[in-house]
């Protein structure tokens, strides 16, 4: 409880609406509001702009809290009785997570981490986690160059195993059990790949699209139907083309044959194409594109 009062407490001083929030397991939430959505939206980025919360913090819905500490005698969301403990893992939204209702939103600002683990605590953590989750650890164990077998969630000797090597080589007891800490640790530095990028929601009204967009290493350049184009600010060569047009699932069919042909999709790499949507992934000397397609509302 310190050092969540204490990181409570230093937000504080630069910001309104600071909010204390335990979470169960030893774990401590700071947040931000409460806001609507759309203002929670609103104060997320210049806070992420000018610095003055973790380019990690994002937005988490107020139903995901449990009992308040700060400010001393606040309780802003009304809580009777303190829901039973869930793990520290479900209060990080994932960037491409949208929440079907509207609850009251906070900004989350910070995950202040419980003193240690024993090896049974973290059995009995992992043990929590949904298979959705056991499929998030294995691509972060993937993507941190541990992991090699399928994505499917289960937890056998070759998870087992990646584990206990990104263990040794990050210099922590070679268990093959990440504790809770250790797994909050590589999901920060896949998420700090993101730093520097200026990754900020952008509405294009023309092309009725909102989507996240590095705005330090992408501009608006025009619109040639049905594309808005995107090109590089620096020599990085990195371009986005925002697709949108209506049409049925013949319409989807024919932009999947169209889209193969284009430079910005090379040849090779993986495609599939369901009933509702397709993603092309194309891959040559100089380039890497994914384009995921989506049929909305018929």
């Amino acid at each position: 409880m310190r050092a969540g009062t204490e990181a409570a407490r230093g937000y504080a001083e630069i910001l309104e609406d600071v909010n204390g929030f335990a979470l169960g397991g030893g774990w401590h939430g700071i947040a931000l509001g409460p806001y609507t959505r759309a203002d929670a939206e609103t104060a997320l980025l210049p806070y992420h702009r000018d610095g003055l919360i973790p380019r990690v913090a994002v937005i988490a819905e107020s139903s995901s809290l449990r009992q308040q500490f700060w400010p001393v005698g606040a309780n802003i969301l009304d809580l009777e009785v303190a829901p039973a403990p869930i793990e520290a893992e479900t209060q990080i939204v994932d960037a491409d997570e949208t929440p079907t209702a509207e609850p009251t939103s906070l900004v989350e600002v910070e995950l202040v981490e419980p003193a240690g683990e024993t090896p049974a605590e973290a059995q009995r953590s992992k043990g929590a986690l949904s298979r959705e989750e056991k499929k998030k650890l294995q691509r972060l164990l993937q993507w941190a160059g541990f992991y090699n077998a399928a994505i499917d969630g289960s937890f056998g000797r070759g998870t087992r195993n990646s584990m206990a090597a990104w263990q040794e080589a990050n210099s922590y007891d070679t268990a093959g059990i990440l504790t809770t800490t250790q797994r909050a640790e590589i999901l920060k530095k896949y998420n700090s790949i993101f730093d520097g990028l200026g990754l900020e929601v952008v509405r294009d009204d023309a092309a009725v699209i909102e989507i996240k967009l590095p705005t330090l290493e992408v501009a608006f350049e025009k619109y040639e139907s049905p594309f808005a184009q995107y090109k590089s600010v620096d020599d990085t060569g990195a371009r986005v083309l925002l697709v949108s047009q209506p049409g049925d699932q013949n319409t989807l069919y024919s932009l999947y044959d169209t889209m193969q042909t284009l430079e910005a999709v090379p040849l090779d790499g993986p495609r599939e194409r369901k009933n509702n949507s397709f993603v092309l992934i194309g891959e040559n000397a100089t380039m890497v594109s994914e384009t995921p397609i989506s049929l909305a509302n018929g």
